[in-house]
């Protein structure tokens, strides 16, 4: 097998990635398989050098086909090589790597097996559809009768166009043609031909209204056949796409157009083979047949328009809580944990399962109890995007937060959606879903000084290790002056005046700034402090990280899953808190991730990021102060 080169210039979204694949994985001996090499995302493809092919007759190939998927705007573009095979032997063949070289780097795809059983196929190998049309014209089988191929030869006083139009046609075929908004409709652009060509998109549909999500995938099979008006054709799929409408009325499926550049066998060369047919087309479907012996026409083929009729969800009967969804679904929801402290953030996990339009549904809406601060919803999902409609499973995590103990009750979460088969609306409801809050941790409780072989942690020391004390003692002792001076003030006639201009709202406020730094003699890193202390503990890193995230989560009020590198800068600036801090951050939780992955030693940056890690604190926690 010589190297074999296709050139790709496409432009690419996506990760380059190469694979190899035999289908059907399992035939008789005499049946065909089809070895696909395919390059997804590949720019600048220079050479491709397939494996050995030792074991088998190549009855076609290397054949080159192109194309693309598109999930709502994601496109992935793909190049493909393909072979029509006929096994030599029976049992496991091994088929070996194959390798690409795309832009000068070297990508080497996965091996592959097929299984070939010691039987013949009843009917004959055509009941195994290769992917090239022309291997069917198998080299090894018997003559067979010149009128067979009547559609690829060009006879005197024929017309082109007219023996084009007789058989090859673009169509548009679709499952319906009425539906409700968010009901799926599936279209198929596909070409019926008897001739022989090399075809090119050039017009593809917008599809202006819907939500698309592709169908064509690189390892369906290149065509089948089907009879059309008495006629049996071959039949490709140029594209295949599921739409789900998003508005009403009656909304035209444009057409596609493809350019073919079509070959014919000259009569004049017919009859210069002796109407040696088998021979004839093996050149012809091997591309082999001499220019003089050939007609190339170009021919543009386009599928006519199709009209859909998109009927609006009806008014009667809808549910408040519906918000779009069309299809059959159920729903379920359940706490990470029924019983936690007021300092520690909940969760709540709400699944919604089933086949609709699931790509478009939206977080339910929920009816959370007083005394609980919710965040936006983290949402993930697990969907079949090739199954008609989608099908799978989407999940939301609401993270919350409660400040005061106690028992509390979510009511059930309803979920109402849309059934197209029953042209009626139905609700999904869950349980109602209890919990307890319990107190929060307590107060910081004194850590022994601990003496170990390396250092000693004097009294004085901790206390300079620690000058957060020293900060929010000194506050308290000045809130607490000016309050007293307040009072004893209200008491002289003389500054009456001076009282009487200061807001009752202002005493509320230093009364909250009172409690709030009250609140905030809770050290956020109490067991991290007690690691940092201990010679046995190995999880300083783990519990610094963790306590660190959990407190600024709380104070910030976003979900903990937000506070992180790439995302931590852009939250801080929502809560208008300096650059100088958000950077500080940034650059402590790149410090703690690298050692979380790194052996665990005890060294100096402990105490350092330990600090760095509560003077953070200490500027979160004043910006809260200023803003009270």
């Amino acid at each position: 097998m010589v190297l074999f080169c296709f050139p790709v210039a496409i432009y690419t979204n996506g990760q380059v990635n190469v694979s190899q694949e035999i289908s059907p994985a399992q035939i008789n001996k005499d049946q065909y398989a089809t070895l696909k090499i395919i390059v997804e995302n590949g720019n600048d493809v220079r050479q491709v050098l397939p494996p050995s092919l030792k074991n088998f007759i190549v009855v076609s190939g290397p054949n080159q086909e192109s194309g693309m998927t598109s999930i709502n705007g994601h496109v992935k573009q793909y190049s493909a090589l393909s072979f029509v095979l006929k096994p030599k032997q029976t049992g496991k063949l091994n088929i070996e790597s194959s390798s690409v070289n795309i832009a000068g780097k070297l990508y080497k795809t996965n091996s592959s097996e097929l299984l070939v059983k010691n039987a013949t196929t009843p009917g004959g190998s055509a009941s195994s559809m290769p992917s090239n049309p022309f291997a069917n014209f198998d080299p090894f089988a018997d003559s067979r009768p010149s009128n067979d191929y009547n559609d690829y030869i060009f006879h005197k006083g024929e017309n082109v166009a007219d023996k084009v139009n007789k058989s090859m046609q673009m169509r548009l075929e679709t499952d319906k043609t009425t539906c409700f908004v968010g009901e799926p409709i599936v279209a198929s652009y596909k070409l019926y031909t008897r001739l022989k060509s090399e075809s090119k998109l050039t017009e593809n549909p917008s599809f202006n209204g819907f939500s698309v999500i592709d169908l064509t995938r690189p390892d369906i099979s290149g065509y089948a056949t089907q009879k059309l008006n008495g006629r049996e054709y071959n039949v490709y799929t140029i594209r295949k796409a599921q739409l789900y409408p998003l508005q009403p009325g009656n909304i035209e499926l444009e057409p596609a157009e493809l350019e073919n550049n079509i070959q014919f066998i000259k009569e004049e060369y017919v009859n210069k083979r002796n109407n040696d047919v088998s021979g004839l087309f093996d050149d012809f479907a091997d591309a082999t047949v001499p220019a003089e012996g050939m007609i190339n026409q170009t021919v543009n083929l386009k599928s006519k328009p199709v009209m859909i009729i998109v009927k609006p969800l009806p008014e009667a009967n809808k549910p408040a809580s519906f918000s779009g969804a069309v299809g059959n679904f159920s729903v379920e929801a359940q706490l990470q944990k029924t019983n936690f402290p007021a300092n520690e953030a909940g969760k709540l996990i709400v699944k919604i399962s089933g086949n609709g339009n699931m790509q478009l549904l939206t977080a339910p809406v929920l009816d959370w109890p007083a005394g609980i601060d919710p965040f936006d919803p983290k949402v993930s999902e697990e969907l079949d995007k090739m199954s008609v409609p989608v099908s799978g499973t989407k999940t939301f995590e609401y993270s919350f937060s409660v400040n005061t103990e106690g028992n509390y009750t979510l009511p059930a979460i309803k979920f109402s959606y849309f059934d197209p088969k029953l042209a009626d609306y139905k609700t999904a409801t869950t349980r109602d879903i209890s919990f307890t809050v319990t107190k929060a941790t307590g107060p910081v409780t004194s850590v022994p000084v601990v003496v170990n072989n390396k250092e000693t942690v004097s009294g004085i020391n901790k206390i300079f290790n620690n000058r957060w004390w020293i900060i929010e003692f000194i506050a308290a002792v000045m809130i607490i002056g000016l309050i007293i001076w307040l009072r004893t003030n209200k008491k002289e006639p003389v500054k009456e005046a001076v009282v009487a201009v200061v807001p009752k709202e202002d005493e509320t406020a230093l009364n909250n700034i009172v409690e709030y730094s009250a609140i905030n003699q809770i050290n956020p890193l109490e067991k991290t402090e007690a690691c940092l202390y201990m010679d046995n503990c190995t999880d300083f890193y783990s519990l610094l990280n963790t306590e660190l995230k959990n407190h600024l989560s709380h104070k910030l009020r976003v979900d903990p899953a937000e506070i992180n590198t790439k995302t931590i800068a852009a939250v801080m600036d929502k809560k208008s808190i300096s650059n100088d801090t958000a950077l500080q951050l940034q650059q402590l939780l790149q410090e703690i991730e690298w050692q979380l992955y790194t052996p665990f030693e005890r060294n100096e940056k402990m105490n350092t990021l330990y600090q760095n890690a509560h003077d953070i604190i200490q500027q979160v926690n004043a910006h809260d102060i200023r803003h009270l």
